[in-house]
């Protein structure tokens, strides 16, 4: 009779397991490819201007370093409105707060297609910033209240994936607007501006329809699916949650870590983003092939993200794999410098820094979640992604003023590889118990 007992309840764990793997997909079929769409919109809008300025700047009588300026004062806004705007999330719900977002973001994005100087121009950024800030710790958040930590890793992936989607997207697209240049009257940097908000309000219409809020209010789950979903959840939430202000976690190591190394990896991912279509023009390039050679490092990058992610997820482990994505861009950046006036192996050293960076972002939220579930969570992504995001401020405005001075980006792509150096340093002065559970905890589920 004991045997039989055993075997009764493995079957049944086994059988538990199964139907809640059915209930992940069914969620990250349901959410994923929606967020997708609209972090793809929402990095498009903060980066375009690396497409606007290939003429943008030139009609504007801007320096590289005021182009700079403008890049990087978006993250002042990000600073300075992200934790509130995170807060405003957890307390009004998912729903409303980013069709809100996404409302003032486009109409900001509109605006660009309006200045008419540079002190506008980065007015007109700032303010988008501030608009912007509470998106991405917001949908990290969001995933929080859906997924638990065995499937986060890989489905964070699939949402992060629209960062360098945007670009492969984007950038051919964005070039082609260019080109709509004296259409109705308006430049063509100016329709980019246009048509890339007007999208960020007709899509930020659709979120109450498509996002529930919590899995106790979708009604596309059966009561028992949302019941499942809760209890694994449930599982993974600590016992003595209760809320902490973001005050309260500045004065954590492992938090202020955190802090540091997404600091360092946003400084890497805005260097490509801000700054390869420029380049790619400085070694020669023509216009009308800019926007399809910048799409390269992007999906060759998407395809390493998702392996990698998955490799991370099946092994239960995040701090060495976050290690060697850092080491990845660190070297790829080295030979972007390099080669920086041989476009073609310039771009294989841009491939390598993409895959690099961008195999890194959903470990390391996957990783943070972890650390910083219950309680902490709310304050602690928005605090890491709003520090962290200083160096999406710190990276163009050096690159820019280097530019000015040099007139050659080798010396500011040897600064960022140095700093992704630092960043795999970093890595692993993290709390070591903090990395070992999280992995534990992988693999437990």
């Amino acid at each position: 009779m004991k045997t039989e007992r055993v075997v009764t309840v493995d079957a049944a764990i086994g059988l538990e397991t199964a139907e809640l793997q059915k209930i992940y997909r069914r969620v990250g079929l349901r959410l994923i490819p929606f967020l997708m769409v609209l972090y793809l919109i929402a990095f498009l809008d903060r980066v375009n201007i690396s497409f606007a300025a290939l003429t943008m700047n030139r009609d504007l009588h801007i320096s590289e370093t005021v182009f700079g300026v403008g890049a990087g004062i978006f993250f002042a806004g990000y600073f300075l409105f992200e934790v509130p705007s995170n807060l405003m999330l957890a307390k009004v719900g998912a729903r409303r707060w980013i069709a809100f977002l996404m409302a003032i973001w486009g109409l900001f994005s509109i605006g660009m297609a309006f200045v008419h100087s540079g002190t506008s121009y980065v007015l007109v950024r700032f303010l988008l910033g501030a608009a912007e800030a509470g998106f991405f710790p917001g949908v990290v958040l969001y995933l929080t209240y859906w997924l638990p930590v065995a499937v986060r890793g890989r489905l964070m992936a699939m949402f992060i994936v629209a960062i360098p989607m945007s670009t492969v997207v984007g950038a051919p697209v964005s070039v082609a607007i260019l080109g709509m240049n004296g259409h109705g009257g308006l430049k063509g940097w100016q329709w980019l501006f246009l048509i890339d908000g007007a999208l960020a309000i007709l899509f930020g219409a659709m979120v109450p329809w498509v996002l529930a809020d919590r899995p106790e209010k979708a009604s596309w789950l059966t009561h028992e699916e949302q019941y499942s979903l809760q209890n694994a959840i449930v599982k993974d939430t600590p016992t003595d949650v209760h809320s902490v202000s973001w005050l309260d976690l500045l004065t954590q190591r492992k938090v202020l870590t955190f802090c540091c190394v997404y600091f360092t990896l946003m400084i890497g991912l805005y260097a490509l983003g801000f700054w390869i279509p420029q380049m790619l023009r400085s070694a020669g390039v023509s216009q009308d092939r800019i926007g399809w050679i910048t799409a390269i490092p992007y999906a060759f990058s998407t395809v390493c993200m998702i392996f990698w992610s998955r490799h991370s997820d099946r092994h239960g482990e995040r701090r060495w794999h976050l290690m060697a994505a850092f080491a990845c861009a660190a070297v790829g950046i080295t030979v972007a410098a390099t080669t920086a006036h041989m476009a073609a192996i310039s771009i294989a050293g841009f491939a390598l820094a993409a895959a690099g960076i961008f195999s890194a972002m959903p470990l390391f939220w996957a990783m943070t979640t972890t650390s910083l579930s219950g309680g902490k969570a709310v304050a602690g992504v928005a605090l890491i992604n709003s520090i962290g995001n200083i160096g999406g401020a710190v990276g163009p405005i050096f690159m820019g003023w280097m530019l000015d001075r040099t007139h050659s980006f080798r010396v500011g792509l040897f600064a960022v590889s140095v700093i992704l150096a630092a960043g795999t340093c970093l890595v692993w002065m993290i709390d070591q118990r903090g990395a070992r559970s999280a992995g534990e905890v992988d693999q437990a589920g």
